[in-house]
């Protein structure tokens, strides 16, 4: 890259702190037994959380495979290895020792009927199999050829940033989402955590084309287009793909008075609706950001060096505040929108005070973090980023 691109910084961050949000409502809404009534008729709720659904994680893994290129060509490949182990395995272990063990004790609380853990342990792995996706993807890029057998010329179409190619992304991967959905029927794969493999199985499936658009966007050096796209039709996109999502999606269905669950031939349909969706909207919340953030920002910095420990940890904080909101009589409370946002920003303002906690002790912070963070390094040396 000609220059740091600091947008990058902050979608990182974004885009892990959207799962605040979305575990927040799904958590009052689908694991609390019974629900919140007024959250689960509130239609402004389905809406959002399918929304950020949309896009979040793909745009996530295409930044992870754009630096997942950066790193492993600038430190090499064992190294680059070595590095993640520490940032990436490092905490999911340490997460599935602890949190995993407190949030089912939770989610017992939160469901009295809720399944017995995972594979028979007292475990909730419900916001941590991104970690094992993303580990997955990892061990992937290592294996990779050291030699490249297709020319670049032949992968640029299918990032569709060159004049005249967008459609050949958007059927690419409409084509990839529709055949996951359908083999996903045909095999009778489930995506949930009774069935953690088969869960992981789709996710990493899911996520594949995402991650291999961000390293291609390193191999080819686009990532000033890939991240701040100038062209028109994402924009012109995302309208159709996202309607056309939001009628087949269980979380806005039954806004509509439709069954939560489409047929098959609509889920093969959404599938593809969504697959393709997952590029363009990514596309677009890669340009907002960067028309936003075109500057070093010392929040963002801050919000960077602690996302994996905020998220980490949110999905305990969410769990604690719904348990306690629950017990208080929120069912009836008026202006389900507006608790659904004060209860995330409650959240998120948590889930940082833990990390500020967190980050002064060594070992949490490597072991949460990722990073060897002592105090006095903190003090006096800037953030460490992507």
């Amino acid at each position: 890259m000609p220059q740091r691109l600091h947008h990058l910084d902050a979608a990182r961050a974004v885009l892990l702190l959207l799962g605040i949000p979305f575990h927040v409502g799904t958590t009052a809404t689908m694991i609390l037994s019974p629900g919140l009534p007024m959250w689960m008729a509130n239609p402004v709720l389905g809406v959002g959380l399918s929304f950020i659904h949309s896009f979040r994680m793909s745009a996530f893994f295409i930044l992870a495979g754009y630096f997942s290129g950066m790193a492993s060509t600038r430190r090499g490949r064992l190294s680059w290895l070595a590095d993640r182990m520490v940032r990436v395995a490092l905490p999911l272990v340490a997460s599935l020792a602890s949190l995993a063990v407190i949030q089912y004790h939770l989610k017992v609380m939160l469901s009295p009927a809720w399944a017995p853990g995972l594979y028979g342990w007292p475990l909730a792995v419900e916001h941590l199999w991104f970690l094992v996706v993303l580990l997955g993807f990892v061990l992937t890029y290592a294996l990779r050829p050291a030699r490249a057998f297709v020319p670049d010329r032949l992968w640029r179409p299918l990032l569709g940033l060159d004049r005249g190619t967008w459609p050949v992304p958007l059927v690419a991967l409409a084509a990839w989402g529709a055949g996951l959905a359908w083999l996903g029927q045909v095999l009778g794969l489930q995506d949930n955590e009774a069935v953690i493999g088969q869960e992981l199985l789709l996710r990493y499936f899911q996520y594949l084309p995402a991650f291999v658009i961000g390293a291609l966007g390193w191999r080819l050096k686009l990532a000033d287009r890939l991240f701040a796209f100038e062209g028109r039709w994402p924009w012109l996109a995302v309208p159709p793909l996202m309607i056309g999502h939001f009628l087949l999606d269980p979380l806005v269905r039954p806004h509509l008075g439709w069954e939560a669950d489409p047929t098959p031939l609509l889920r093969v349909l959404d599938g593809a609706l969504a697959c393709a969706l997952t590029y363009a909207m990514a596309l677009v919340v890669f340009r907002v950001l960067a028309h936003l953030f075109d500057r070093p920002s010392r929040a963002v910095s801050f919000l960077v060096d602690g996302a994996m420990a905020i998220y980490l940890f949110h999905m305990t904080v969410t769990m604690l505040v719904i348990l306690a909101v629950a017990r208080l009589g929120a069912a009836g409370w008026p202006f389900p929108t507006m608790q659904w946002a004060a209860l995330s920003a409650l959240v998120l303002g948590l889930s940082v005070l833990v990390f500020l906690v967190v980050r002064r002790i060594p070992v949490l912070a490597l072991v949460f973090g990722g990073q060897r963070m002592a105090p006095r390094q903190r003090a006096e040396t800037p953030p460490a980023h992507l």
